[in-house]
This record gives C-alpha cells, structure tokens and sequence, in this order.
C-alpha cells in the first residue's frame, strides 16, 4: 500500500487543483479542448507523455486489490489508453475535445475531479 499512498499523494492534490481551476477558469479549460485540434505537434507530444507515463504508473502500480490500489491502477490504466488514443488515432481525440467542450461537461468533470482528489488526498495525506 506505500506505493498506493505515494501515487495517491502526487493524484490526489494535482486533480483537486485542475478541478478547482475548471471552476474558477471554465472558459481556459473549454478553450484547451477546443484549441487542441490546431496543433498537431501539441497532440502527439501530450499523446507521447500520456503513453510514457501511463506505463511507469502500471509498471509501479497495476494492483486490482482495495478500494484505492484501484483507483491509482485506473488512474495509470487511463494515462496509458488516453496516450495511445492521441498517437494512434489523433481524430477521435480531436473530436472528443470537440464533443467534450460542446456538451458543457466540464462542471461534471470538474466536480468528478474535485472529489477524486480530495478523496486520494485525504487517504494519502489525513487517513
């Protein structure tokens, strides 16, 4: 569990800060989602740093056992798939921006990430 709490510490304040900037700079956010589609090198190298991330998180951390190795697994599983997405196939991460960004879905992301974070902060940091 010390590598879960390590990871858990590092997610947990980084998500909570994100979450608490898509409510405080909304229009930022939905402007990143709309504006990456432009640039293309932008794509690939978020794509390359996903995938290269994603793989030290599951190569430290694939634990399928408690409530929060589960969280930090999905947490690297997800880097991983979403950096392959934008190296393989960069149009279906452009047009999930696109959908993303016209949904208004970024109060929902935004609370999604602001308990998540709190929640690994809390296990990593009060519990």
């Amino acid at each position: 569990m010390d590598v879960t709490l390590f990871l858990a510490s590092i997610w947990g304040p980084v998500l909570l800060a994100v979450g608490l900037g898509i409510f405080v700079s909304r229009s930022y956010y939905a402007q990143i989602y709309r504006d990456l589609e432009k640039d293309v090198l932008a794509v690939l190298l978020f794509g390359m740093t996903y995938f290269a991330a994603g793989i030290v998180q599951v190569q430290a951390h694939n634990v399928w056992g408690t409530f929060p190795e589960v969280v930090i697994t999905l947490l690297g599983w997800g880097l991983l798939i979403k950096g392959a997405v934008f190296i393989v196939i960069p149009r279906i991460a452009d047009r999930g921006g696109d959908w993303f960004a016209s949904r208004k879905l970024l109060s929902v992301v935004g609370a999604a990430l602001l308990i998540g974070g709190g929640y690994l902060s809390w296990i990593s940091y009060l519990a």
